[in-house]
């Protein structure tokens, strides 16, 4: 059985304030999601920034790490030639030493 409710003036008057509370509360509800979606994009924007400057202090670390590494090749190859070149150098005053002996 269906049951059909007449509605009187005032019935429909705070019916329609019940529309006017669910807009308000969608309104509200749509500037806290607002509110939230800016404050999302602000830590977004906030972290991207921190992310930049990290990148760039890895950069500069990774580059300063490469260079250091650079120098320290070059210092061991230039040791390595001077110990040859010391050898070499012993070995010709032994070798005088020897053909004045004789």
């Amino acid at each position: 059985m269906v049951h059909r409710y007449r509605t009187t003036c005032s019935q429909r008057r705070n019916s329609s304030n019940v529309l006017f509370g669910v807009v308000d509360t969608l309104q509200g509800e749509n500037r806290r999601l607002s509110r939230e979606v800016r404050r999302l994009q602000r830590r977004i924007s906030d972290l991207e920034e921190e992310l930049e400057e990290r990148r760039i202090s890895v950069v500069e670390i990774v580059t300063e790490n490469w260079q250091q590494d650079e120098r320290y090749s070059r210092l061991v190859v230039e040791r390595n030639r001077l110990r040859a070149h010391v050898a070499n150098l012993e070995n010709r005053l032994r070798n005088t030493r020897v053909e004045r002996n004789n």
